[in-house]
């Protein structure tokens, strides 16, 4: 065995030698290093080789398929194995109830709504922050989102009813009134909408009260918007309120406060500030983020401790938080707060036809999932440009021209999921581990499938991420994966950004057992949060944190940790106190969350 190493040690040197030689030796004109094609492998302990293969990727050019994983982003607090049914909710609640939230149900706590007694006040409706969704319709689900909770956040810190100002008819841009297009519950006589024989459903009668813009996706709760009707003041109509926002737009970049109206209605006055998603993210970078984060004195704690019970926490978690000085920490608790607060809680027919779309998607449900958010499509242009450039760069690439790729690849994203082959080493075959089952949500699903094509193949139709050779023999691979990707339709909206082209007009056949038919708005609708859905329930998540998508999943990704002890020793949750010895715990915790690239990004706050 010894003479065994001692051949394959010195093979190693004299090819490795030989390498190094050509790389340095073979270069361009412009004094570039030209990459060749070659097989590198290097000695591990005891008698194993790791091979990367390079292949070809444009023209004379190769990358490697197998990425290194010295670059891997490990998380150091997460959270235990999970799966995306919630054991304990599927013993006693309803099956559709496991779809409906972006955490497990059980995650929720039910009683936020007994413990904010609005309704005990006569006058929980005097002022009102007045919210218009339109305004960010033509968005992508991320945006809009991100846009209600920013939004939500901003309302409970001001201590006013967030409300939903919704265009009606008239006033929207939709034929269905909502950008989520239109489930068959929309229409007055679901078998009409069946058993239509044409392709233009424009005119079919929809029930005159069924939930429009926003609300057609997701249930706006109580807790913040303490039931209060939008404000009926000196017969200001939607476009009279589209009117004052816009005007106040300079506002918050000249450093001036909102516009207040003061209204008149029966029940007395009412103070309204009216904004859409454009002017919540300018008032809040501009001047409410840092007032947010402010623990500088007595006052600014007792205003955090405050919001933190309006976002539903408890007087122990509260006490936490307004003592939370470090900015990264206070958004974070602020994620975990609204994680399981039910903020974000999807309508009936929402969670039933995600239900079915997660069903036929063969994503096993009972058992941990891996995910992977791949986003391309408009961010490229922009949002991803510099991310693109220094991944290139970093492979060798000075001038972009040189690019083979105008993105980056899906391997970048596989290097998270590289072991140390350690079990491989030690005699365990690949073959007998379980794959692990990874979703792919991607806005390019044939790119990317094309991609996992040349990618190395194991058994069952499960994909290899590393190459082992011991002793002569080839063990192919550290991981064997299981690969599911977003579907890949016309009509399938997934997580790009940019409002539908149809609204509820376009018919086409569906995935559901219980619907034959669905239109295409609704069905990319359904595609797209059923995505989203998948991603923040994973066990394992790979994304970045450039996207809108990448955001929001982190935050339904976070929980509170009862394990943390506040720094002055006084109060740990559970009425425990400091221990001498103990380890220090975090705030919050996230379920295991891997930066895919762009780790040097500043983490935003939830709703950004």
């Amino acid at each position: 065995m010894p003479t065994l190493v001692l051949q394959m040690q010195r093979i190693f040197h004299t090819a490795s030698t030989q390498f190094q030689h050509s790389w340095s030796s073979k270069r361009t004109r412009g004094g570039r290093r030209k990459k060749q094609r070659w097989l590198i492998f290097t000695i591990f302990p005891l008698t194993c080789v790791v091979f990367i293969h390079f292949t070809r990727m444009a023209g004379d050019e190769f990358v490697s398929t197998i990425p290194s994983i010295s670059d891997s982003t490990m998380p150091k607090d997460t959270l235990p194995l999970r799966s995306f049914i919630d054991p304990v909710w599927a013993e006693w609640g309803t099956e559709d109830g496991q779809y409906e939230t972006l955490v497990p149900p059980t995650d929720i706590d039910d009683s936020i709504v007994n413990r904010l007694n609005w309704d005990q006040s006569n006058n929980h409706c005097d002022d009102v922050f007045l919210f218009m969704p339109q305004i960010f319709a033509r968005n992508g689900h991320g945006s809009q989102l991100n846009s209600y909770l920013l939004a939500a956040m901003m309302a409970t810190y001001l201590d006013k009813a967030m409300v939903l100002l919704e265009a009606t008819q008239k006033y929207s841009r939709y034929p269905s009134v909502s950008q989520f297009g239109c489930p068959i519950d929309a229409f007055q006589d679901p078998d009409e909408f069946i058993n239509f024989e044409g392709k233009d459903h424009s005119a079919l009668r929809m029930k005159p009260h069924f939930p429009i813009g926003l609300k057609r996706l997701i249930v706006h709760p109580t807790w913040i918007s303490r039931d209060c009707p939008v404000p009926k003041c000196n017969k200001l109509f939607y476009n009279s309120w589209d009117a004052i926002r816009t005007e106040q737009r300079d506002n918050f970049l000249n450093g001036l406060p909102p516009r207040e109206i003061t209204c008149e209605t029966p029940t007395g006055n009412v103070k309204v500030t009216v904004m859409g998603g454009e002017e919540v993210r300018q008032f809040f970078d501009r001047q409410l983020k840092y007032k947010m984060i402010d623990r500088s004195d007595y006052r600014a704690r007792e205003r955090a401790y405050e919001w933190a019970t309006r976002l539903g926490g408890t007087h122990q978690q509260a006490e936490v938080f307004s003592k939370l000085t470090h900015e990264t920490e206070i958004w974070d608790y602020i994620s975990a707060l609204i994680a399981r607060s039910g903020l974000i809680t999807f309508q009936p027919w929402i969670a039933r036809d995600v239900k079915e779309f997660i069903k036929s998607t063969r994503l096993p449900l009972d058992s941990p999932h891996d995910a992977i958010h791949v986003r391309r499509g408009d961010k490229l242009e922009v949002d991803l440009r510099e991310e693109v450039v220094m991944y290139w760069h970093n492979q060798g690439y000075e001038r972009q021209v040189d690019f083979p790729l105008n993105y980056i690849p899906f391997t970048q994203y596989l290097r998270l999921w590289e072991t140390d082959c350690t079990d491989v080493w030690g005699g365990s075959s690949i073959n007998n581990r379980p794959a692990r089952t990874i979703y792919v949500a991607t806005d390019d699903p044939i790119t990317v499938q094309d991609e996992i094509s040349k990618l190395p193949r194991g058994k069952d139709g499960t994909t290899i991420v590393g190459v082992v050779i011991c002793l002569g023999r080839p063990h192919i691979g550290c991981e064997r994966v299981k690969l599911i990707i977003s579907p890949v339709t016309k009509s399938s909206y997934h997580i790009g950004e940019g409002g539908f082209k149809v609204d509820c007009v376009e018919l086409t056949y569906t995935y559901t057992a219980t619907h034959q038919l669905m239109n295409t708005g609704y069905k990319r609708n359904i595609h797209s949060i059923a995505d989203l859905m998948i991603l923040t329930k994973s066990n394992t998540f790979v994304g970045e944190y450039v996207s809108n998508w990448g955001r929001i999943v982190r935050t339904f990704r976070a929980r509170l940790n009862d394990k943390y002890v506040m720094h002055d020793g006084s109060l740990r949750w559970g009425a425990m106190f400091r221990e001498d010895g103990i380890t220090e715990e975090p705030p919050v915790l996230f379920h295991d969350t891997r930066i895919a690239f762009g780790e040097g990004r500043q983490i935003q706050p939830p709703g950004w």
